[in-house]
């Protein structure tokens, strides 16, 4: 009686461990189909941003000027990056410098979709020429390549750059202008302009101003959906 008692209680254990394992088998397939990208990708400002008039929590649109492309995922020139300001400093009596730093949330894949990320300042130059040739070859497209693990922490830019690292530049009749890449760092082409280890820009002036078309070097993480 006793060993038909177990046999009975054996069966209702197995029946119920086989009800819980398709969820969890789901679970784990869904975590395997989401991933991240990252990578650096070439950008401009749609609209000008001045430290003296700006606040933390204020919007910051971008556009990619060039496509971004991985694993068959295509996202063409002019896709619209959305961010946010996190430092606006104006220079003030007893300040020696105006400061700017932003990051960026989401990026738009098409119209009404977009998926989040989580982007920094990776390099920044002045805008290009209306009369400028096309600079896209010079940028290269985004390279965004799949990652694994957590995603909170974002890959390191490395260090403060130079004037000269990676840059080409055109002439467009008023004397070189700095074309961004993906191995561009730092702040080129500003004068009395630098950026710090934590995104942050900086300048001498009373204000840190940038005008629309600034050209940008975004490296970010961009949370894939689940396939």
């Amino acid at each position: 009686m006793k060993a038909y008692k177990f046999a009975i209680v054996s069966v209702v254990l197995a029946v119920a461990v086989f009800a819980v394992q398709p969820p969890f088998a789901a679970a784990q397939q869904e975590q395997a189909a989401s991933g991240v990208l990252r990578g650096a990708f070439p950008a401009t400002l749609v609209k000008p941003l001045d430290s003296k008039k700006l606040k933390d929590g204020d919007q910051v649109v971008l556009q990619t000027s060039a496509p971004i492309r991985s694993n068959g995922m295509l996202l063409p020139s002019g896709s619209k990056i959305y961010g946010h300001i996190t430092q606006a400093q104006a220079r003030s009596k007893g300040d020696s410098q105006s400061s700017l730093a932003m990051v960026f949330d989401k990026i738009e894949v098409n119209k009404g979709r977009e998926l989040p990320m989580k982007g920094v300042l990776q390099a920044v130059a002045p805008a290009l020429p209306a009369n400028a040739p096309d600079t896209s070859g010079m940028m290269g497209s985004g390279q965004m390549m799949p990652g694994h693990g957590d995603s909170s922490t974002m890959p390191n830019a490395g260090g403060v750059a130079g004037p000269n690292s990676g840059i080409h530049s055109i002439d467009a009749g008023s004397g070189p202008h700095p074309v961004l890449n993906n191995e561009s760092q730092g702040v080129l082409g500003f004068k009395n302009m630098e950026m710090d280890k934590d995104h942050v820009l900086t300048c001498s002036g009373k204000e840190l101003k940038l005008d629309g078309g600034t050209q940008m070097m975004v490296r970010a993480e961009i949370q894939m959906p689940v396939q």
